[in-house]
């Protein structure tokens, strides 16, 4: 009976911070009336939350017949969590609090390396970050890295990372120098995180950058296999025999035809490239066309694979528009075998350090869940 007891009050207890979580301020009458729980219960409850600075009173709610009613509001910057996208000359910090909020970010210059050296440096940069920006160590719950490359279901331990020549670096190597848990992340799984905590739906992430990386969501949860290759569909081949080699090793995946190391030159920007396109510069032009039929094709393989929608993400979509998304749409009406709409392509909404910002989000997750 004891037991039982002490479940209903801690599911009390979680389901009005839950309740609170997704509304922005409430009334102790709000929370009794939907929760259909007693006003001394709900008091109680917010008496413990309040006291352990989860919640705050968030001033009065507008009455139109007796007393205003006190607000409650959760606190969403007792908890934090940063998040880390590495690239081969730079790295970037993101701090997120329990509303996902972006409250800082900071990119370094810092040439990777797989040694000592550079996980103490990082790690130096990540303290520095927390310190200069106010924040306390102890509100931080985890540091979450987004890298290039396959990762352990654990996030201990990176698979495979041909890109940065790391495979076999472990998280300990940073984890090491820092007071809390550190956990590597597959950058596409970052940005496809980044990505559903802005539009909360399933489906096919195709992020392309320098690179391309490719992620699925099922019911709100990252697809994992056993071996850590989830999210590799961008070497899907499109031609297996004379296509341009890949960094995988074979020739023709989507990445040789699709990421932006396939459609930029040498010295070549993105904004510079999309301002020549802007400026109707030939040549690019024709570039970029040709572009547009390789992502429309591979766009189709992977629907075609899974028919679940499908976003355009990360790097890219910051330069896309809505006019080169139709344009994408009636090349994939040409290429369409089974009669349906191009209702399932969309573009990204985070346009920039999805890595960052969607590798803090995993720890932000386990707080609210344990709570």
């Amino acid at each position: 009976m004891s037991s039982n007891m002490q479940s209903i009050q801690h599911s009390n207890y979680s389901d009005i911070y839950h309740l609170l979580y997704d509304n922005e301020k409430l009334s102790k009458q709000d929370i009794a009336d939907q929760l259909s729980l007693s006003l001394p219960t709900v008091s109680a409850n917010l008496q413990k939350l309040t006291k352990q600075q989860l919640i705050v009173k968030n001033g009065q709610l507008k009455s139109t017949i007796g007393r205003r009613a006190t607000a409650y509001s959760i606190d969403p910057n007792v908890t934090l969590s940063v998040g880390v996208e590495i690239f081969r000359n730079y790295a970037t910090m993101a701090v997120l609090n329990l509303r996902n909020e972006v409250l800082t970010i900071h990119t370094i210059n810092l040439p990777f390396a797989n040694d000592d050296q550079y996980a103490q440096s990082l790690a130096q940069q990540i303290l520095a970050l927390i310190k200069d920006r106010g924040f306390s160590l102890n509100q931080i719950s985890g540091v979450g890295i987004g890298i290039q490359g396959l990762i352990s279901n654990d996030g201990t331990t990176i698979l495979y990372g041909k890109i940065l020549d790391c495979t076999g670096m472990k998280s300990d190597n940073f984890g090491q120098y820092l007071p809390f848990p550190v956990t590597f992340y597959h950058d596409a799984d970052c940005v496809a995180r980044s990505e559903y905590a802005q539009h909360p739906t399933d489906g096919i992430f195709l992020s392309i950058g320098e690179h391309i990386g490719t992620a699925i969501i099922i019911n709100g949860h990252i697809l994992k296999s056993p071996s850590g290759r989830n999210g590799t569909m961008e070497h899907i081949t499109l031609n297996g025999v004379d296509g341009p080699v890949c960094y995988c090793g074979r020739r023709g995946c989507i990445e040789t035809y699709c990421s932006l190391s396939s459609l930029l030159q040498p010295n070549e920007t993105l904004s510079s490239f999309f301002a020549d396109l802007h400026h109707n510069d030939p040549t690019v032009t024709k570039r970029f066309e040709q572009y547009l039929d390789y992502l429309a094709e591979s766009i189709y393989n992977l629907h075609m694979f899974v028919d679940i929608p499908l976003v355009i993400a990360g790097v890219l979509t910051k330069y896309l528009s809505e006019k080169d998304l139709t344009a994408i749409k009636q090349r994939l009406r040409k290429i369409s075998v089974f009669p349906e709409t191009e209702g399932y392509l969309h573009l990204g909404k985070v346009v920039d350090h999805s890595v960052a910002i969607g590798a803090a989000i995993p720890a932000i997750r386990e707080q609210l869940q344990n709570l």
